[in-house]
C-alpha cells in the first residue's frame, strides 16, 4: 500500500529570502482568495528562442508580451513571481538560465541571463523548482549517455550543482509533491515515483515505484494540483502521428494511489481523456492547470508548428474544441502564474 499524504498547511519558506528562488508548494490553498483573476501563461520554444507572457485573464482578449531568449532551444521553464525572474532549461546552451525583471523589460527585448548553472546539462526535458532547489530531468542524447536528474541550489549569486542522479528511465515531464518526485517515462504509459528524493546521495537512483496508466501510450507532460487532488498527463500517443494526442485527467489521485499495491495500474474507469480531431492535440508535451478558473493549458508541439491551447470543459473528457488557441512556434514548455 502507498503512503501518499498531502500537506495540511503550506507556508512561505526560504523562497522569499533568496533571489530567484521559489517554492512551488509555498501557497496555503485554504487562504487563497476566490477573487483571483490575473493569470499569465509563460511559454518556451525549442525552435525560435522566444519566451511569451500571455495574459489569459480574459480568454476573449488574450494579450502577449514576448522576449528573445539567448537560448534558441529550450525545454522547461519556471517563473518566480516574488522575485520576477524566470528559470529556463536550455538545450542549445546546456544550462539553466535565469532571467530577471521580466515585468520591467520592454516587449520584444532580448533577454540576457543574469545567472547560469555552474555545471552543464545535456538534453534537458523539464524543470521544477521547490524552495531554493531546482530539479532538471534530462534524457540520453547520444549512444553511451545516461538519463539523469540534475539538482541545483539557487542563491542570489549562483545556480550551483548539488546532486546528479543517473536513472535507467527515459524521463520527460516531472513534478514534486513534498519530497517525492514523479516523472513521466517517455515512450510508455508509466510514471516513476522517487520517494525521499532530496535525501539521496549522488549516483544511481532507482524508482521506488511505477504507475501504469491504462490506455496511455507515450507520456510527456505531467502536472498535479494538490487543491483538487487532480493529476494531468500529456500523451503524444504515436510520436510519428501529428493528430492523435491526448490529455488524461485522474481525479482523487492521492486516494487512488494510496490504495494501490506496488507497480499497480490506474484503470480507465478513473481516467477522463480529451482526444480527437476537434481538440487540435497531436503531440502535447507540457501542461499547466488553473484551479481558480478551472482551465487546463497544453503546449501542443505539432499542430500548426506549435500552439498554446486551453480547455475549460475537460472534466468529462471527449472530443472538444479548445477555448483558447495561440500560435507559438516550436512550443516546448509552459508555466502558469495566477495572482
Amino acid at each position: 500500500m502507498k503512503n501518499f499524504t498531502l500537506p495540511a498547511i503550506l507556508l512561505f519558506g526560504a523562497a522569499s529570502l533568496v533571489s530567484c528562488s521559489t517554492d512551488s508548494e509555498s501557497i496555503d490553498a485554504t487562504n487563497v482568495p476566490l477573487s483571483l483573476s490575473k493569470s499569465t501563461l509563460f511559454t518556451g520554444s525549442n525552435t525560435s528562442g522566444k519566451i511569451n507572457m500571455f495574459d489569459t485573464s480574459n480568454m476573449n482578449k488574450v494579450t502577449n508580451k514576448s522576449f528573445q531568449s539567448s537560448s534558441i532551444d529550450s525545454d522547461g521553464i519556471h517563473y518566480d513571481p516574488i522575485n520576477d525572474c524566470l528559470f529556463e532549461a536550455s538545450r542549445s546552451e546546456n544550462n539553466v538560465l535565469v532571467f530577471e525583471n521580466l515585468n520591467k523589460t520592454a516587449n520584444g527585448s532580448a533577454l540576457a541571463p543574469t545567472l547560469r548553472s555552474d555545471v552543464q546539462i545535456e538534453n534537458p526535458r523539464d524543470i521544477v523548482v521547490s524552495g531554493n532547489r531546482i530539479v532538471v530531468s534530462s534524457d540520453a542524447k547520444n549512444p553511451g549517455d545516461s538519463n539523469k536528474f540534475f539538482v541545483y541550489e539557487s542563491t542570489a549569486n549562483s545556480v550551483r550543482l548539488v546532486n546528479i542522479y543517473e536513472t535507467g528511465n527515459q524521463h520527460w515531464g516531472i513534478f514534486l509533491q513534498g519530497n517525492t518526485l514523479y516523472a513521466a517515462i517517455d515512450n510508455s504509459g508509466r510514471i516513476a515515483v522517487y520517494n525521499d528524493f532530496f535525501s539521496n546521495a549522488s549516483g544511481v537512483l532507482n524508482a521506488d515505484d511505477m504507475l501504469l496508466i491504462e490506455g496511455a501510450k507515450s507520456l510527456r507532460g505531467v502536472t498535479y494540483d494538490a487543491v483538487e487532488d487532480r493529476l494531468f498527463l500529456a500523451d503524444v500517443v504515436n510520436p510519428l502521428d501529428d493528430s492523435d494526442g491526448a490529455i488524461h485527467t485522474i481525479d482523487n489521485f492521492s486516494v487512488i494511489y494510496s490504495g494501490m499495491e506496488p507497480y499497480g495500474e490506474i484503470k480507465s474507469n478513473h481516467i477522463k481523456t480529451v482526444s480527437g480531431s476537434g481538440t487540435m492535440l497531436g503531440n502535447p508535451v507540457d501542461l499547466a492547470y488553473d484551479n481558480v478558473n478551472k482551465i487546463l493549458y497544453a503546449a501542443e508541439r505539432s499542430t500548426n508548428g506549435g500552439m498554446a491551447l486551453a480547455f475549460n470543459n475537460f472534466s468529462d473528457g471527449g472530443n472538444m474544441a479548445p477555448k483558447m488557441q495561440q500560435a507559438v512556434s516550436g512550443i516546448s514548455s509552459i508555466y502558469l502564474n495566477v495572482e
